[in-house]
């Protein structure tokens, strides 16, 4: 799922591909960080409150699935036409 969001996002901006890919490659370091978390707020305060946690990044995911919509209807950008 991680190349189709990428290249979702990246091929339906026209400018600030960088600052998109670095908050998209946040998601790798969020991958790493999320499960522990999940765990020890699981301990803490009870599975489902730390399965709450991951609203957060699933929020995101369809925030930018939404978002970069022209793709989807299959209109992708090209470099000098007009948005």
């Amino acid at each position: 799922m991680w190349p189709i969001i990428f290249a979702l996002a990246l091929n339906s901006v026209s400018t600030h591909h960088g600052s998109l890919a670095g908050i998209l490659c946040t998601g790798i370091l969020g991958g790493g960080l999320l499960p522990p978390l999940v765990g020890r707020l699981g301990d803490a305060f009870g599975l489902r409150f730390g399965m709450l946690v991951l609203l957060v990044p699933i929020a995101y995911v369809i925030g930018i699935g939404v978002w970069a919509r022209p793709i989807v209807k299959n209109a992708t950008l090209r470099a000098g036409e007009p948005t």
